[in-house]
């Protein structure tokens, strides 16, 4: 038979706001016992509603999180030897090679590594950051869309290493890691005006991504240097598939003015646009020049022009960077941003072609 009532377990003062609440501080919260807590949060029955309610109470106002490790941690392991990757795209081979590197470091430290995508879903991206905290993992590395800082912010100030990779995150100061989305960006478009190329058509990841935002805005400045006004038609964003690029490629070179270059600022953009443009049997016709290096690069004529980065340094810098904070690392925030640099191939060097030439030329091809 449950009890009515009980003389709370301690008198301890509430627990600062930096650490992360435990069983007992919620039992003291609650006025309750430490047993009577693990009964509740284990759903082991037992106990009354009025004491129930009380323990529910502590746990919503503390901001407690059940911990999966307490058998290990009872065991006297202070730490689980795993540590979280959240990414966006499972599918997409740049992620893939970000897990690679992070893996690489890992391993030789005998810790596994949990990863999950969020499919570009702020709900789901707060549910894993959630349950990998829950789980208490060691560390996190994000690849962040920024949708909601303060509940992570919260949990780094209570002492969770957490690196992020591919964004500068507002309200939240932690260790990053990136490559150089702007200037890389400003690269391939000055690479495609000092071929000869005024009308160069950008199409990029959704703009609301940090990455995406930053290789616009590169584009963008040099062709506003060049006195060159770019109109909206000539902007296509948005976040699509490789067959989605396709279309949208395809759309573009179908309409009555034809650009003379295509940057395509995203690897699963060059791969759609590829399609699109050897489908058009205008890849000899319409420059191309991507962001992001992709498999078939050299497989295709005229082979891809790029900028690259590359996925498996990048993993292994934001694993190294977390380590360090795991094994007491206590130094400002450390922002690594890595060069982009331009791997000219042949697509992104054809000379510009007028609208009618250029398409009796794609039609003869």
């Amino acid at each position: 038979m449950a009890n009515k009532s009980e003389p709370p377990a301690s008198e301890d003062p509430e627990p600062s706001s930096t650490k992360r609440p435990t069983i007992r501080d919620v039992a003291s919260h609650a006025g309750v016992s430490f047993k009577t807590v693990s009964r509740v949060i284990n759903g082991e029955g037992g106990v009354s509603e009025e004491m129930a309610r009380r323990v529910d109470e502590a746990v919503a106002a503390l901001g407690y999180q059940l911990d999966h490790r307490a058998r290990v941690l009872r065991s006297g392991e202070q730490r689980s030897s795993t540590i979280g990757f959240i990414l966006v795209d499972v599918s997409n081979q740049f992620f893939g090679s970000l897990l690679r590197g992070i893996e690489g470091v890992a391993s030789a430290r005998q810790c596994l590594v949990f990863a999950a995508s969020t499919d570009r879903s702020a709900v789901r991206e707060r549910q894993l950051i959630e349950e990998f905290i829950r789980r208490r993992v060691d560390g996190l590395i994000i690849v962040y869309s920024g949708s909601d800082p303060m509940a992570l912010r919260a949990e780094i100030e209570r002492g969770t290493p957490t690196v992020f990779l591919d964004l500068e995150p507002e309200a939240v100061s932690a260790d990053i890691v990136r490559s150089d989305h702007y200037g890389g960006a400003r690269r391939v478009t000055e690479h495609l005006l000092s071929h000869g190329h005024r009308d160069i058509a950008f199409l990029g990841d959704d703009a609301k991504v940090y990455s995406a935002t930053q290789r616009l805005a590169g584009y963008r400045d040099v062709m506003g240097a060049a006195a060159i006004a770019v109109p909206d038609t000539r902007i296509v964003t948005g976040s699509y598939d490789t067959d989605e690029w396709y279309a949208r490629t395809y759309d573009l070179l179908c309409q009555s003015s034809l650009p003379t270059a295509l940057f395509t600022a995203q690897n699963i953009v060059t791969l759609g646009a590829v399609r699109a443009l050897h489908e058009l049997e205008l890849e000899h016709v319409v420059a191309q020049a991507g962001f992001d290096d992709v498999d078939l690069a050299t497989a295709v004529r005229p082979p891809i022009t790029v900028v690259t980065q590359d996925p498996l340094q990048l993993g292994r810098e934001a694993a190294e960077r977390l380590f360090a904070r795991i094994d007491g690392d206590d130094s400002p925030p450390r922002q690594l941003i890595f060069e982009t640099p331009l791997i000219v191939r042949g697509s992104g060097e054809l000379p510009p072609s007028s609208t009618d030439a250029a398409r009796n030329l794609g039609s003869a091809s």
